[in-house]
């Protein structure tokens, strides 16, 4: 599948045909995300070589991806939208604060969404808020006492 087919499935999902919201780089960037995470939950190795997802995802992995990507999407507009602002001047007011908690609540409903069809596809999944940490294994803390000398061999 090529990618340019994935961003033009995303584009319509998120109501953007004519490219007014988002730019087809930041839906590449969205998109390279999504396959990134998708395979990594499905235990799969979906790669992007030359413009091309391989294996080809079909079916409910393809909607998985596109879902995904919709996720991502949502976090470029919480960002895009932190900083909106109120305006009011004589009748006429202008209020777009509200802006990034409609792209969070989308974002979390999209999230549940795909949780539940990655459930369904793969019921052996555990999925818990804190899955996606990365913690690296073997490490201890270091501990440091104020007055305590070390020997240094050498």
């Amino acid at each position: 599948m090529l990618l340019s087919d994935l961003i033009a499935d995303l584009r319509l999902d998120l109501s953007d045909p004519g490219a007014s919201l988002f730019e087809d780089q930041t839906l590449e960037r969205c998109v390279r995300k999504a396959v990134f995470r998708v395979g990594r939950d499905l235990d799969q190795s979906l790669t992007i070589t030359a413009g091309e997802i391989t294996p080809d995802p079909t079916g409910e992995v393809r909607e998985l991806l596109v879902i995904m990507a919709q996720i991502h999407a949502c976090q470029v507009m919480r960002s895009a939208t932190a900083n909106a602002f109120s305006f009011s001047s004589g009748d006429k007011r202008v209020d777009k604060t509200g802006q990034p908690g409609h792209w969070a609540k989308l974002e979390a409903d999209l999230l549940v969404d795909y949780r539940q069809r990655l459930t369904e596809l793969r019921p052996a999944t555990q999925l818990d808020q804190e899955a996606y940490i990365l913690t690296p294994s073997g490490l201890t803390p270091v501990i440091y006492e104020q007055g305590i000398d070390l020997d240094v061999v050498e």
